[in-house]
């Protein structure tokens, strides 16, 4: 019997964890309904101009300091 009680117990718990979390979507969706449909090529375009920085910044440095990483030859010593 007691095994019954302990099943019962952890469905009402994990029905209220998922009552909560569903609570909260609403809120936050009513919270962010304001702000209107993302577009989603803005996020590729700052994905693709992220990378495009990065790798300046790297070849910057590479060409800064040749002898770190190999690529720019060897020591110069």
């Amino acid at each position: 019997m007691t095994v019954v009680w302990i099943v019962i117990g952890v469905v009402v718990l994990v029905a209220a964890v998922l009552v909560v979390l569903e609570v909260q979507n609403v809120r936050r969706r009513r919270a962010l309904s304001h702000l209107g449909p993302v577009d989603p090529r803005v996020g590729e375009r700052a994905m693709s101009e992220a990378s495009a920085a990065h790798s300046v910044i790297e070849g910057q440095a590479k060409s800064a300091h040749p002898g770190i990483s190999g690529a720019g030859g060897g020591p110069l010593a």
